[in-house]
């Protein structure tokens, strides 16, 4: 508890210099009940969007590649053709409508502009969870179980992943329960890595896919479950040195999913799952459907639907590998030619195709959110 107050303490005082430092022009911050906003506009100023236009509540912001689309009054928005889960709702205020600057900074900024993350390493291993195990079945379908579709669907990425030129490494490769403190000593032990837990639903009524990242110190969690432990806690953990990593892994998987089968989009969340608090890689935890639902039961009990999921988060590491590091890693995006072809349409609806952006970065939002 010590350490945390200390770090916010040095955060504030370093927020103070880069507000000082930042060019006016970047960013017009607007505070509402005590929290900072910017405009859709300034947005849309700031990274050089040629079209903008609102209707009353309805926002679009386009460009030859990427779109911002949101629905003001609500928490959520659109980039391309990803749904997107905000950290705090979008509000309209005195005839301009606003986003929070933390989503800006945690959630636009390295989903535009992944190859601007600071912390991005090369990948070269990908750890892969398979959630549950042993005794734990997790929850259950009419046709079978979480811990064994999960692990389908690992093997499946494991195939693909491999034929792509990356090490893999399971936290399990069988029917055996592994804890979840295990499963995160077990990840940390290696650099240049991503961390992918796998899992599926079962709710009273719902359906699709979902993708979560942790959430940024100080917001709550925006899970679908509303029952999360962590829902309302906002401390710093160890994974949110890798926040905008994160987030930038959460798009290119999400997005991989949604263009390889047909499923409803629920989003990408933050939330604060253990193996997401103390993962010091890139992490993101998926929740790739609902085994009780009728009709999503059934597909995600046909072996060839887990395939492509399978092949869906090979092809999101070999797209977040290319967006975050945009130039050096030719090799690896060369090797995994014989992925199915979708990463040129998930590279551009995570920006990577973008730069040419001006250099400044929006650095007083960043620190302001941390």
């Amino acid at each position: 508890m010590q350490l945390a107050k200390q770090i916010l303490a040095f955060a504030f005082f370093f927020v103070v210099s880069q507000l000082r430092a930042a060019t006016p022009n970047d960013w017009k911050v607007v505070q509402v009940d005590g929290r900072d906003y910017v405009s859709f506009a300034n947005v849309s100023q700031f990274y050089q969007f040629p079209r903008f236009t609102q209707v009353n509540r309805s926002v679009s912001l386009a460009s030859d590649r990427s779109t911002i689309r949101a629905q003001v009054g609500t928490s959520e928005f659109f980039l391309n053709t990803v749904r997107f889960f905000s950290d705090y709702p979008l509000l309209v205020h005195h005839d301009e409508n606003l986003i929070s600057a933390i989503d800006v900074a945690k959630i636009i900024e390295p989903v535009l502009r992944p190859n601007r993350i600071s912390r991005a390493k090369p990948v070269t291993t990908v750890v892969l969870d398979p959630g549950h195990g042993g005794e734990d079945s997790g929850t259950a379908g009419p046709s079978g179980t979480e811990k064994e579709y999960a692990l389908d669907v690992a093997l499946a990425a494991r195939e693909q992943l491999r034929r792509a030129g990356l090490k893999v490494e399971m936290t399990r490769s069988s029917d055996q329960n592994v804890s979840l403190g295990q499963r995160v000593e077990f990840a940390n032990q290696f650099s240049d890595a991503v961390f992918i837990s796998l899992h599926f639903n079962s709710a009273p009524a719902g359906s699709g896919v979902e993708t979560y990242a942790l959430a940024p110190a100080g917001v709550p969690s925006n899970t679908a479950t509303e029952d999360h432990p962590a829902t309302t806690d906002t401390q710093i953990y160890p994974g949110n040195e890798q926040d905008a990593a994160n987030i930038a892994l959460a798009a290119a998987v999400h997005g991989a999913i949604l263009s390889r089968v047909s499923v409803f989009d629920r989003g990408v969340r933050h939330a604060r799952f253990l193996v997401l608090r103390e993962i010091k890689l890139p992490a993101v935890l998926v929740e790739a459907g609902f085994l009780n639902d009728p009709n999503e039961g059934a597909r995600i009990a046909s072996p060839y639907y887990r395939q492509q999921l399978g092949q869906a988060i090979a092809e999101a590491v070999v797209t977040y590998q290319r967006a975050t590091n945009f130039q050096g890693n030719e090799t690896i995006v060369a090797r995994a030619g014989n992925l199915p072809a979708h990463t040129h349409s998930i590279l551009e609806s995570l920006g990577a195709s973008l730069p040419e952006k001006p250099p400044q970065t929006p650095s007083a939002l960043i620190e302001t959110s941390n």
